[in-house]
């Protein structure tokens, strides 16, 4: 078949210098576009419709642009009256070698590919010309082939690029959001994760929210590993349920919004190597604790930071301990605000998360400056698939069912950053095994006062207790 295949470009590339300066070469780029379309069908290369797509249009584009050059720069007469366009079919097939007959070519350096792609682009485009008659300027044929030696010098290794690694591609779908933070984008970063992780034998760890969603699977694969697991979560019937179903984890329950159980919860508790911070929730409507604050902001943020300050002073947390704050992509649409923390006639369960998410991450220099012994990290996991994201955002869960993350994906990050042997960042943000920005949207800042203003008022809670 690829043999096969190989022989039909040739003929192509052949009829196609030999029938382009002709009154038939307009049919040509169409032809070149169904050989294209043949290829995906009959061959499959290994890529997204989408990704192959793409790459098909940067070499139409790459192609066009070297042949209007040395056009426009006089360096050859096409002997045709307008832009000879059977030369950019050519390009459109050659995305045809992609996948299969140049598979080998994505493991060379760089430098070989140069060239490899300068030799190749000379050869053919000389004996193109020669077929084909095309007058090459005797006073200009220098630089027409060097320009041509240097086109194709750049062209084919970053064709390799573009084709087997994604480059550019993946930046245009990260930056979508929506192809990163779905699947689809995990499946495409899953490519280029670190494997550099060991199992968490014997290691102690506690996980808030522990009894559904992201929280249980970390649990269960922490379990797995034969760690000593600890979940905490409100329900005292699932957790316990959880527990009597797997010996190597234990349920403690606790309400993070409820600060003065705290204490009690973790008194029994052996030295934490492990901490993941996930616990959340939306409520629908406005709700405070026993303190008057916002429950969300009460539990996801102060809770988990008193949570952190009890182990440390009862000497539960280990040096060296790995924290992992569980957060949310929706953050990037929010600033920090405090307006909001004991009232709010317009609550909104949504962007009262978000901005509960970005207190989180704002606060990791802060964290990671007071529990110098420790690395504490946060991640963000995409869109998962959760009983929580189900119950919160239906309309949301209902328009990306089949698209969102699997709990396995979800959770994927956090076991990495508590399993990695190498150090992860001190005061991090994670997506995908990877530290990002904490920051978006350029016009979407935070102002360090709202930041030293929130790190005040959650000691001054915490020293009342």
């Amino acid at each position: 078949m690829i043999f096969a295949k190989i022989i039909l470009l040739n003929v192509f590339w052949y009829a196609a210098v030999y029938f382009g300066p002709s009154e038939f070469g307009f049919v040509l780029f169409p032809i070149a576009l169904i050989l294209t379309f043949i290829n995906l069908k009959v061959y499959k290369p290994a890529v997204a419709k989408s990704h192959y797509f793409f790459t098909l249009a940067f070499f139409i584009v790459y192609g066009f642009l070297q042949d209007y050059i040395v056009l426009e720069l006089g360096l050859i007469n096409y002997n045709q009256s307008s832009f000879p366009f059977w030369l950019t079919s050519m390009y459109v097939v050659f995305i045809c070698y992609y996948g299969d007959i140049f598979n080998k070519f994505q493991k060379l350096h760089a430098g070989i590919l140069f060239i490899v792609g300068a030799l190749g682009g000379v050869a053919a485009y000389f004996g193109g010309a020669k077929i084909a008659g095309l007058t090459i300027y005797d006073s200009t044929i220098l630089y027409y082939w060097g320009i041509v030696a240097l086109s194709w010098g750049v062209f084919f290794p970053l064709s390799i690029k573009i084709f087997y690694e994604g480059f550019m591609w993946n930046k245009i779908l990260d930056a979508s959001i929506y192809y990163s933070f779905d699947n689809s984008g995990y499946l495409r970063h899953e490519k280029n994760f670190p494997k550099n992780t060991l199992p968490a034998e014997g290691k102690n760890v506690l996980i808030t929210g522990g009894t559904s969603g992201i929280g249980l699977n970390c649990a269960e694969h922490l379990a797995a590993d034969k760690a000593n697991v600890f979940i905490t979560g409100r329900s005292i019937e699932r957790g316990n349920s959880i527990a009597s179903n797997n010996e190597s984890i234990q349920f403690k329950q606790l309400d993070m919004a409820d600060w003065e159980d705290i204490d009690q919860s973790i008194s029994d508790l052996p030295v934490m190597d492990l901490v993941v911070l996930n616990a959340g929730g939306m409520p629908e409507s406005f709700i405070t604790n026993k303190q008057g604050y916002e429950l969300q902001m009460a539990s996801q943020l102060f809770g988990h930071y008193f949570l952190l300050k009890k182990l440390k002073e009862t000497s539960k947390l280990s040096h060296g301990a790995r924290v992992v704050w569980v957060t949310s992509g929706g953050m990037y649409l929010a600033s920090l605000s405090l307006a909001n923390l004991k009232e709010n006639d317009k609550y909104d369960k949504v962007s009262t998360y978000a901005n509960v998410k970005r207190g989180q991450v704002s606060l990791l220099n802060k964290l990671s400056s007071e529990f110098v012994d420790q690395n504490i990290t946060a991640m963000h996991p995409g869109w998962v698939d959760t009983p929580g994201v189900e119950s919160a955002i239906g309309g949301f869960y209902e328009k990306m069912h089949g698209k969102l993350r699997t709990p396995d994906q979800g959770s994927d990050t956090i076991l990495w950053l508590l399993r990695t042997t190498d150090l992860p960042i001190k005061g991090g943000l994670y997506f995908d095994r990877k530290n990002v920005s904490t920051n978006f949207f350029p016009h979407i800042k935070v102002k360090q006062g709202d930041v030293e203003q929130l790190w005040q008022c959650m000691n001054d809670e915490y020293s009342k207790l």
